[in-house]
Parts: C-alpha cells; sequence; structure tokens
C-alpha cells in the first residue's frame, strides 16, 4: 500500500533521498533556476504594494524555498509535518522560523496571517483531498485580497511527461497507485482553487527539456533555452512545471 503525502518523509533516508535531487546540473536544478527567477520577481512586485512582507512557505521540506526568500521577505516561517525534513532545513536556514504542525487537522491553530504563501511541490503529489483541505487552510492564512500564494504542479500532461500517459496507466491498473504517473492540467488546479475560495493571478509554463535530453547537451545550453521559452506565451502551457500565482476572489461591488 502507498504512503499517503503525510507519512511520505517520516524516515530520515527519505528526506535525505529528497534532498539529493536537487544536485547540481541535475534537471530539478534547471527548473529551480528558473523558479528563483520568476520568485524574486513576484516578490519585487508584492514588494511596490506592501511596505511589509511577512511570509509563510508551507510544506517546506528541507528548505529549499525558504532559505532563499527568507532575506527578501521582512518575517519568515515555515511549516512542515515532518521532522526529518525540517531537521535538514534548520541547518540552512538563517533568520526563518520553522513550526512542525498539520495545518490541515481540524483542530489546528491559525498561527499568523501573511501578505505571501508559497508551497512547490506539494499539489501534485497530495491526495485530492489533502490538496483541497490544504488550500482550504492556506486561504485562510492570507492576510487579504492583495496577499498571494505562489506553488507549482510540475505533472502537466501537455508537456513531454504526457508521452509516458499510457505506460503509467498501465502500471497503475496493474500495481496500483504510482507517484511518478501523477498528472494534473491547470483546469483541475483552477478548480481546487476555486473549491478553495482563490482565482489564478498568473501562470508561467516552464520546463521543456526533458532530463533524458538533457543528458545529451551541455547544461549551460539547457539552460539558455528554459529562460528564453519559461513563460511565453501559447509555448508556456506545454511546460511540466507550471507555476501558479493565486489570491483570494474579489469581492464584486454591485
Amino acid at each position: 500500500m502507498d504512503k499517503t503525502y503525510r507519512e511520505q518523509f517520516v524516515c530520515q533516508s527519505d528526506a535525505l533521498t529528497y534532498e539529493t535531487q536537487y544536485a547540481p546540473m541535475s534537471a530539478w536544478e534547471l527548473l529551480w533556476q528558473v523558479e528563483k527567477m520568476y520568485l524574486t520577481q513576484i516578490v519585487e512586485n508584492l514588494r511596490q504594494s506592501s511596505a511589509k512582507i511577512d511570509y509563510l512557505d508551507f510544506a517546506c521540506g528541507t528548505g529549499r524555498i525558504i532559505t532563499f526568500l527568507e532575506d527578501k521577505v521582512d518575517t519568515a516561517t515555515g511549516i512542515e509535518i515532518s521532522p526529518e525534513m525540517m531537521a535538514l532545513a534548520k541547518q540552512k536556514l538563517r533568520r526563518g522560523t520553522l513550526l512542525c504542525k498539520d495545518i490541515t487537522a481540524p483542530s489546528a491553530e491559525v498561527e499568523g496571517a501573511y501578505d505571501l504563501i508559497t508551497t512547490f511541490r506539494f499539489i501534485l503529489n497530495a491526495e485530492p483531498s489533502l490538496r483541497v483541505t490544504a488550500f482550504k487552510a492556506l486561504a485562510v492564512r492570507l492576510k487579504d485580497e492583495s496577499s498571494l500564494l505562489v506553488f507549482n504542479n510540475h505533472g502537466n500532461p501537455w508537456s513531454y511527461k504526457g508521452l509516458l500517459w499510457p505506460y503509467h496507466q498501465v502500471c497503475q491498473a496493474i500495481f496500483g497507485d504510482r507517484r511518478e504517473g501523477n498528472y494534473m492540467t491547470n483546469q483541475q488546479v483552477r478548480a481546487l482553487l476555486d473549491e478553495a475560495g482563490m482565482e489564478v493571478v498568473q501562470v508561467i509554463g516552464m520546463g521543456f527539456i526533458s532530463p533524458k535530453i538533457m543528458q545529451l547537451l551541455p547544461y549551460a545550453l539547457c539552460e539558455k533555452i528554459e529562460r528564453l521559452l519559461a513563460g511565453k506565451p501559447v509555448i508556456q502551457a506545454f511546460g511540466v512545471n507550471q507555476l501558479f500565482v493565486a489570491r483570494l476572489k474579489r469581492s464584486k461591488s454591485f
């Protein structure tokens, strides 16, 4: 039986394995370089309208996102359910605060209100029911209608990943759920946000070069191509990694 997402990184070995995915010159590291470029832009734009930015990184894992952003915001909080993942994050963090808690629990206290919330590599890996519960919990933590939720879906079926869809369907039919075969369309993401009381502000597609193709090309060339194509109209819809910027639904005025 497959582990639930809550149980995914309870072992130290699982946490360490996750950490090694972002090894230098890897496919995940390449995507991260592009994600950092857009995260910086999002924070800079938010700073124009917010004198102070209180920031939350939900399911912060080993601290990749919060470590990058903590010096760009005024306060930084990371929430993670796995003590093993949090132990690795603590080694990197300079001034942010880490909380080990499950915000999806019915009795979970809302610990704060934030101008910016990020959650990366969560939506695709979590079970559908957990996605809804988590996003509703994040919605109530957004300070107001100008606050932003930024997250990614790294399983866009309209990308090169879709070529393996028949294979993954067969595997799931024979062996059960397989996380590497997860897919989620932009339409499904929008429906999830709608159910949680949020709406899309921006979508940025990236991730056009598969890990196998990366092995055949110089890393510098792959990075140049990714930076060139990311966020471009029309073509961005075919990136395996879709970066979403969302906010609370705007109140209608009559």
